[in-house]
């Protein structure tokens, strides 16, 4: 069968930042049938800069490549033209720091003869709708496409016949109009009729802008040629954009494209039967109660019953039309709630630079705005947007550096590969990742053996005693061990016994314990000529409260770290008055340790679960710290803990099971 496509392009809503383009190319003048036409349905989002120039690209890419050898098979055809748009997308991210060039909602499509092949990603979508059924021959076409290099990984294709109409949209739009309400907007014969009242039912739900292809088919030979309905299927290729290589993959898609949408119409079919039957029972009621009730005079109940039904009709014709204003008014009034988040967050990014402060208040404000309307059954999209650009500009004035793929210092696994990293433990040049039972030595980049610190004992913190060249280890039932030269010995206290505790640390000849639940910090000497620690000692002496605890670090000052985030600041036993200033909009979602000492210049603190750490600047003059920057780590897991070398400038990273290295 012969087709022709009769195609109009629309843009519905109004104007926001994102780039929209419809673009299409037709080559049957020159070749025929075999040439066959491309459509691309395109938006970029959040990238005002280079959308123009990626989607020119996007579209001369197909055209060239599609249109290079008719000759091919058309599924050949539309797979190498993807496979050259795939490379294009791939060498614009790396030009990118950040490898982000926008949120792409794209649907490209070819046609050739009766058929039709598309890709999609984002939230574009394709509809096809046959004799007043609708199917979504895109769904699923982006599925496991996370983590690949490949903007487009999946190819739907299909017959089309005359009748046919195809809408593709660039984003999805049965999130705003029926699949009912859309079969029933397909006018046959008009695809401008078509576009145009699909815009009037989704105008008043669509807040920003929304591009639409519509594609109508006919046709253009009085010929009767049957669709070969009994072999049509999908095929699905992963392509690769190097080595030059084509991998395809075929499977039968039972319920994607053409097949699903017969299934419907089956199904549909019965319903219709079904419902036929109910309007004849109807229409046979209805006509029975007309001729009993008109079959004698009009007397005042016949006149009372009309009146009734009459105020029933009207009060019904007022709650359906109060109802569809309270809707208009609702819309209406959270596209002013949208359109003023806009505001604030424009202004937030100008307040940034000089009040960091306000422009806090501001993002706060915006984000409740914003989630406010995100939580209401309208303009979820762009709501969500926007909740996105927040945290955009919240991570842009904290200056937060994301780190992507950090280097890999020692592999933990290596000796053990169920180990659960704790913590780090150094004295000297030496440097030990611990464990609940063991101990590992790291020699530059190389991991020893784990020594198993004891059978019994449960190590919950441990730290570097450089005054004994060892390392203490504190367990949960309150007991110390010390490993030095090899062995490992339980330590002992004029007391008989160490007070238990979350933390421990060193300072000269003496090791620190925090006792969150003393609300202490214990303070043991450590006297050689004894062999033992002399008797603890309460740090604090000012009544400070520590219940809530979770680390502490010490430079000749103690600063504790609180599971809220807050610092503490301790000189002599006593609570110094401590600012951080400049602070993050985010301080932490999961504080798990603080890490400083007397030879550097910075306070940092990690958030475990947040994958981050943040670094605060010490202020020699007023005694408090300036919040600089943090570093946000991508896909590692839980952040455990750090340490930082003030001579190679460089910070490193524990993890469950890898030391990660990162240059400050």
């Amino acid at each position: 069968m012969v087709l022709k496509a009769d195609y109009e392009f629309l843009f519905v809503g109004k104007d926001d930042n994102s780039f929209l383009e419809n673009y299409s190319y037709d080559m049957k003048e020159e070749h025929g049938e075999k040439g066959g036409e491309i459509f691309i349905n395109l938006e970029i989002q959040n990238n005002p800069v280079d959308s123009e120039e990626i989607g020119s690209t996007i579209f001369e890419s197909m055209q060239s490549v599609f249109f290079e050898d008719v000759d091919k098979e058309p599924y050949v055809r539309f797979e190498a033209a993807l496979k050259a748009v795939n490379g294009i997308l791939a060498r614009f991210k790396a030009e990118k720091v950040s490898g982000y060039i926008g949120n792409l909602n794209v649907v490209i499509s070819a046609i050739v003869g009766d058929d039709l092949f598309l890709t999609q990603c984002g939230d574009a979508e394709a509809y096809l709708i046959r004799k007043r059924f609708v199917s979504i021959v895109s769904e699923g076409l982006n599925e496991g496409v996370e983590g690949s290099i490949d903007t487009f990984s999946s190819i739907a294709s299909g017959k089309i016949e005359a009748g046919d109409t195809v809408i593709f949209s660039s984003t999805r739009l049965v999130r705003y109009i029926s699949k009912t309400d859309l079969a029933q907007s397909v006018h046959r014969g008009n695809i401008v009729e078509s576009l145009g009242e699909i815009k009037d039912m989704i105008s008043t739900e669509i807040l920003g802008r929304v591009g639409l292809t519509g594609v109508l088919f006919s046709e253009a030979k009085d010929e009767a040629t049957a669709l070969d309905g009994e072999t049509e299927s999908s095929t699905m290729s992963m392509l690769e954009d190097d080595h030059g290589k084509i991998t395809a993959r075929k499977e039968s898609l039972i319920g994607r494209f053409l097949s699903k949408f017969k299934g419907v119409r089956r199904q549909k079919a019965q319903v219709f039967n079904g419902g036929g039957e109910f309007s004849s029972r109807l229409k046979e009621g209805f006509s029975d109660f007309s001729d009993r009730f008109f079959s004698k005079k009009f007397g005042k109940d016949k006149i009372l019953v009309l009146l009734i039904l009459v105020i029933a009709v009207l009060t019904v014709g007022i709650f359906y039309a109060n109802s569809s204003q309270g809707k208009q008014e609702e819309l209406e009034r959270l596209d002013t709630i949208l359109t003023s988040v806009h505001d604030k967050i424009a202004e937030a990014e100008t307040k940034g630079l000089y009040d960091k402060e306000k422009a806090k208040e501001i993002l706060d404000k915006a984000y409740l705005d914003a989630k406010s309307v995100f939580d209401s059954e309208f303009y979820m999209d762009k709501a969500s947007l926007y909740l996105i650009q927040i945290e955009e500009v919240r991570d842009k004035l904290d200056n937060v550096k994301r780190v992507e793929n950090p280097k890999v210092l020692a592999d933990l696994t290596t000796k053990r590969s169920d180990v659960n990293a704790l913590g780090f433990a150094l004295f000297g040049d030496r440097v030990f990742v611990y464990e609940y039972n063991a101990l590992y030595e790291i020699v530059l980049d190389q991991v020893q053996d784990p020594l198993t610190i004891d059978d019994k004992e449960v190590v919950v913190a441990a730290t570097g005693f450089a005054d004994r060249n060892s390392v203490v280890f504190l367990t949960k039932t309150g007991k110390i061990l010390e490993y030095k030269d090899g062995t490992v010995s339980f330590m002992d206290t004029e007391e008989g016994a160490f007070h238990k505790g979350v933390a421990i640390a060193d300072w000269s000849n003496r090791i620190y314990i925090l006792d969150s639940a003393g609300n202490q910090i214990w303070r043991y000497t450590y006297k050689g000529s004894q062999a033992k620690f002399g008797v603890g000692e309460g740090y604090v002496v000012d009544g400070t409260d520590l219940a809530a605890s979770k680390d502490f670090a010490i430079d000749s000052n103690v600063y504790v770290l609180k599971n809220n985030a807050d610092i503490l600041k301790f000189y002599g036993g006593k609570k110094a008055e401590f600012y951080v200033n400049n602070a993050p909009f985010n301080m932490t979602k999961d504080p798990a340790k603080i890490y400083t000492n007397d030879k550097l210049d910075s306070i940092y603190v990690v958030d475990a679960k947040g994958g981050r750490v943040l670094v605060f600047q010490k202020d020699t003059k007023t005694g408090n710290v300036i919040y600089t920057t943090q570093y946000l780590f991508d896909g590692v897991g839980e952040v455990r803990d750090l340490y930082v070398s003030p001579d190679s400038k460089k910070m490193y990273v524990l993890t469950k099971n890898s030391i990660l290295e990162v240059d400050l």
